[in-house]
C-alpha cells in the first residue's frame, strides 16, 4: 500500500501524518486517526501524569492482529525538539519523554497504541516518585472479587500511611499506586513495598500470592511488586491498550471503582467525556507524597528564632517579617524556623486594603512569598505580576484567618491550594514548577524582571478551559414535595433565562442553556470590576427582570433576550432592566471548585460577589418546606432543593438538585400541529410535544389549552418558517393522517397534572415558548 501522508501544525510543530485511515483495531473500525485524535484531546490530562517520565512505546504497526513490540531506545530520525533520556545501568537507552501534545501526536503516528512508563520524574530519575501494587489475576476470574481484594489491600496499605491511588490497567488487573517522596532509590522503595505485600499475602494466603511464576500461583492473585524494580515501568493512566475495544488504563475514584462491572469498561470512546465531565481522579497526587514507612522518622523539631547567618542575612527573611507584625495582637504565627519536607506550597487569598492571592513555596525552612493581585494565570499565554514579598514561616502553610484591623496585611486570608510543588527547569532569572494538590494542579513559570517584581505565567494547557470553552449548566431532577432532611439547602425558583456567565480579566460572556452568547443583549450586566471580586470566574445564574413587586416577569425578560438592535437593547436596559441572581460558581481565578461541595462553593461565591450591582446571590435556606408554601402563596414557579455535599456536574442532570414547582412543568419540543377549526381555522388546533432523550424523542401528546390569540399567531408564524419533515417518531398518535410535521427546534413549556402509564402528559397546559432554548 502505498503511503499517504499530511501535513499540520501541533502547538509550534510540523508533524508529517501518514495513514491516517488505516483501520488499527479491525473489530472496533477504530483508524489510526482516531488514535491520534484522542491523544491530542486527552493530552493536558495525560501530560499531567507522563511529563518528565521516561517511557516505553508498544507499537503495533499494522494493527492490533498484527505483530507488535516493545521500543525503549528513540529512533535516529525523531525530531530534533523530541526530548530523551539516557538511562540504565550497563547499556544506555535513550528514552522518549513526552513533554507537549505533539510529542502525543508524533508518538500516536507510528502507531505507539501503548505508552508505559518508568517511575521517575526529571530531574531525579535515581528516585521512584510512588510505589506501585499491580494486582494480576488470572484468567477468568471474578472481577468483583478483584475490586473487594484492592479495596481489602487499600485499607492495609493505608494503615502505612499511604495514600492510594487506583487505576484499571485496561487489561484484566488493578493498579495501586502510592505517591512518595523521591527521597529513596528503587531498591529501597522495592523493599518498603515488599514489607506490605508479605503480610498482606499472608493473611490472604487462599486469594493472593507473591510468585511470579503462573504455575505456582494455582488460581491466586499475584500481587506484583516487582514492576517497582528500577528499569521497570508501568501502562500509563489515560494510556490506550492495544487490545479489542480499545480499552484505557483508567484512574478511578475509589467509589467508581466499586461499582465497576469490568476492567475494560472504559474506553477510547468514552473516557474523554469522562475527565470533561468529571475531572481526572488522580487530580494532584503529587500533594499526597510521604515518606517511606522503613525510613519514616518521627520529627520532634525544636522551633528557634532566626540567627542571623549567610542564608538569612537581606532584607527578604523572618527578621522582617517579625518586625512587621506584634505577635500579641495578630493569630499569625510567629517567626519561628522549622524543618519541613522542602517541596510544600500555598496559594492564599488575602482580603488586605486590596484583594490579592499570595503564593507561597518551601525553601531553605521557610516560604518564599510572592502577592500575585490578580491571581494564578488560568491558561498559557497570561502572564500575571507577582510581587515578591517577606519571607513567612512553615506554619503559614497552614495559616487560616482573620488579621485584626490595624495590623500589617489586616483583613481575611482563605487558603486556596495547598499541596507539594516540584522545580522542575531552573533558569537563570527564574524557574519553572509545578504545583500538585487537590485544588490547583498545573506548570507555571516565574521569573524576576525588575528589583522585586516578578512575572507568573502558566506553562501547560488545563484540560478544561472553564473561561472560553462551552460549558453546560448542572441540571436538576423533579420532586413533588421538598425533601425533608437537614443535608439540603433550598432557594427559590427564579422565572427568567438560565445563563453562565464567563468572567475574564474586565471582561464578561454570557451564555445561555443552549451556548447562545447573549452578553450583547444584556449590557447592564457586563460590568466585572463593580461586581465581582475575581479576576476571571465562572458562575451560573438566572437573568431576571423583576416587577414592582418584585416578582420575577418572564415576558419582558424575553423580549429582552429577543432585541437585537443596538437603540432597542439601550431603550430595553432603562424600561425594563435586568437582575442576575447568581446560584454557583464553577471556577474561579485559575481554581476549579466543580469538585467542591456546595456548601464551599457558595461561600466562594459569596465572597466573589459585590453587593449593590446587577448581580445579585440567590439566598438559600434550610426550611423547604416554608419556602414551597411561600412559592405557592405568592404564586412563583417553585423552589430548587440542593444536597450540601453535591458537587457541580456540567451538562448532567443529577438528583442531588430537585426541582420542586407548584405545578409540574417540563421544556418540550414541538413535532408538529393539527389544522384548527373555528376561531382557529387559519392557524392550528393542537401542538404534538415530545422530550429529548439519549435515543431520540419521548412522545409526550398533544396539547391544546393555554393559548391566547397573540400567542397562537406568533407560534404559527414559527411553525410556518420551519422545514416540513415526515413523521419523527414511531408512536401511533392522534390525528396523525391530518397532522403537519416540522423540524423539532421550537420549545414550548408545558404544565400538566401526571405522566400517564403510555409516557403521555395528563392536563396538559401551554405555558410559554422557550427561545432561550431553542
Amino acid at each position: 500500500m502505498a503511503k499517504k501522508s499530511q501535513w499540520t501544525l501541533v502547538g509550534k510543530h510540523k508533524l508529517e501524518l501518514s495513514n491516517l485511515e488505516k483501520v488499527l483495531f479491525p473489530d472496533d473500525g477504530v483508524t489510526k486517526a482516531e488514535i491520534i485524535e484522542y491523544y491530542l484531546k486527552i493530552a493536558p490530562t495525560l501530560l499531567q501524569h507522563i511529563k518528565g517520565r521516561a517511557l516505553t512505546l508498544i507499537r503495533f504497526p499494522d494493527g492490533i492482529t498484527g505483530e507488535n513490540f516493545y521500543q525503549k531506545n528513540r529512533p535516529e530520525w525523531a525530531p530534533a525538539w523530541l526530548e530523551f533520556v539516557k538511562l540504565g545501568k550497563e547499556e544506555k537507552k535513550d528514552y522518549i519523554i513526552a513533554t507537549e501534545p505533539a510529542s502525543l501526536v508524533w508518538l500516536a503516528n507510528l502507531a505507539s497504541l501503548e505508552l508505559h512508563q518508568l517511575h521517575s520524574r526529571k530531574p531525579d530519575f535515581e528516585h521512584p516518585d510512588y510505589m506501585v501494587f499491580d494486582l494480576d489475576p488470572p484468567e477468568g476470574y471474578d472481577f468483583s472479587k478483584l475490586v473487594s481484594l484492592a479495596a481489602d489491600l487499600r485499607n492495609f496499605i493505608e494503615s502505612f500511611g499511604y495514600s492510594c491511588f487506583v487505576k484499571t490497567t485496561g487489561g484484566k488487573g488493578i493498579h495501586i499506586c502510592c505517591p512518595l517522596e523521591p527521597r529513596w532509590d528503587f531498591h529501597t522503595v522495592f523493599e518498603a513495598a515488599q514489607a506490605i505485600a508479605l503480610p498482606f499475602t499472608e493473611r490472604f494466603p487462599k486469594e493472593t500470592t507473591l510468585h511470579i511464576k503462573k504455575d505456582a500461583r494455582k488460581g491466586r492473585v499475584l500481587i506484583d511488586i516487582f514492576r517497582i524494580r528500577s528499569g521497570q515501568s508501568i501502562v500509563s493512566p489515560y494510556s490506550l491498550r492495544g487490545r479489542n475495544g480499545a480499552p484505557v488504563s483508567m484512574p478511578l475514584t475509589w467509589d467508581e471503582l466499586a461499582h465497576l462491572k469490568s476492567p475494560t469498561e472504559f474506553n477510547i470512546n468514552n473516557v474523554l467525556e469522562k475527565v470533561v465531565q468529571n475531572g481526572d481522579a488522580w487530580e494532584g497526587i503529587g500533594a499526597f507524597a510521604v515518606d517511606i514507612h522503613t525510613h519514616r522518622k518521627t520529627r520532634v523539631v525544636k522551633e528557634k528564632k532566626l540567627p542571623p547567618n549567610r542564608k538569612h542575612k537581606t532584607p527578604e527573611q523572618l527578621e522582617s517579617y517579625e518586625k512587621k507584625r506584634d505577635f500579641k495582637k495578630t493569630p499569625e504565627p510567629e517567626a519561628r524556623i522549622i524543618e519541613g519536607s522542602g517541596t510544600s506550597f500555598v496559594v492564599h487569598r488575602h482580603h488586605a486594603s486590596h484583594l490579592h492571592y499570595d503564593l507561597r513555596l518551601e525553601q531553605d525552612g521557610v516560604l518564599k512569598s510572592w502577592a500575585v493581585p490578580r491571581g494564578l494565570p488560568p491558561h498559557p499565554g497570561v502572564k500575571r505580576l507577582a510581587v515578591q514579598t517577606e519571607d513567612h514561616p512553615m506554619k503559614y502553610l497552614t495559616f487560616d484567618g482573620e488579621i485584626p484591623k490595624g495590623q500589617y496585611g489586616a483583613g481575611e486570608m482563605w487558603i486556596y491550594a495547598l499541596g507539594k510543588y516540584q522545580i522542575t527547569k531552573d533558569k537563570k532569572d527564574g524557574f519553572y514548577f509545578r504545583l500538585s494538590s487537590r485544588e490547583v494542579n498545573g506548570e507555571y513559570r516565574i521569573y524576576k524582571i525588575k528589583a522585586k517584581e516578578w512575572l507568573l505565567e502558566r506553562v501547560d494547557t488545563p484540560q478544561v478551559n472553564y473561561l472560553q470553552d462551552l460549558i453546560e449548566p448542572m441540571l436538576s431532577g423533579s420532586a413533588d414535595k421538598p425533601p425533608v432532611s437537614n443535608n439540603f439547602l433550598h432557594e427559590v425558583k427564579w422565572d427568567g433565562i438560565r445563563a453562565l456567565i464567563a468572567v475574564e480579566d474586565g471582561q464578561i460572556r454570557i451564555r445561555t442553556r443552549n451556548q447562545n452568547d447573549v452578553t450583547k443583549q444584556f449590557p447592564e450586566l457586563t460590568v466585572a470590576d463593580k461586581a465581582f471580586r475575581a479576576t476571571c470566574g465562572l458562575f451560573d445564574g438566572e437573568i431576571v427582570c423583576l416587577d414592582k413587586s418584585g416578582k420575577a416577569d418572564f415576558k419582558k425578560v424575553i423580549h429582552r433576550l429577543m432585541s437585537t438592535g443596538e437603540t432597542t437593547i439601550q431603550k430595553g436596559m432603562r424600561s425594563n432592566p435586568v437582575h442576575c441572581y447568581v446560584f454557583d460558581c464553577l471556577y474561579m481565578d485559575g481554581r476549579s471548585l466543580i469538585n467542591e461541595p456546595l456548601e464551599k462553593r457558595r461561600e466562594w461565591l459569596k465572597d466573589a460577589i459585590k453587593p449593590d450591582t446587577p448581580y445579585r446571590i440567590s439566598e438559600a435556606v434550610e426550611d423547604g418546606t416554608a419556602l414551597f408554601e411561600a412559592a405557592r402563596e405568592f404564586a412563583l414557579e417553585g423552589i430548587i432543593s440542593k444536597d450540601k455535599t453535591s458537587k457541580y456536574y456540567p451538562g448532567k442532570r443529577s438528583d442531588q438538585w430537585l426541582k420542586v414547582k407548584v405545578r409540574s412543568t417540563r421544556e418540550c419540543v414541538i413535532l408538529g400541529y393539527n389544522p384548527g377549526k373555528g376561531d382557529r381555522s387559519v392557524t392550528f388546533g393542537g401542538l404534538h410535544i415530545a422530550e429529548r432523550s439519549d435515543t431520540g424523542f419521548v412522545y409526550r401528546g398533544k396539547v391544546g389549552t393555554g393559548f391566547d390569540d397573540a400567542t397562537i399567531k406568533e407560534i404559527f408564524k414559527q411553525l410556518k418558517a420551519l422545514k416540513e419533515i415526515k413523521k419523527p417518531i414511531p408512536d401511533k398518535v392522534m390525528d396523525e393522517k391530518i397532522t403537519n410535521w416540522v423540524e423539532p427546534r421550537l420549545i414550548a413549556e408545558i404544565s400538566f397534572s401526571m405522566i400517564t402509564k403510555d409516557q403521555q402528559f395528563r392536563e396538559p397546559v401551554f405555558v410559554r415558548l422557550r427561545p432561550d432554548m431553542s
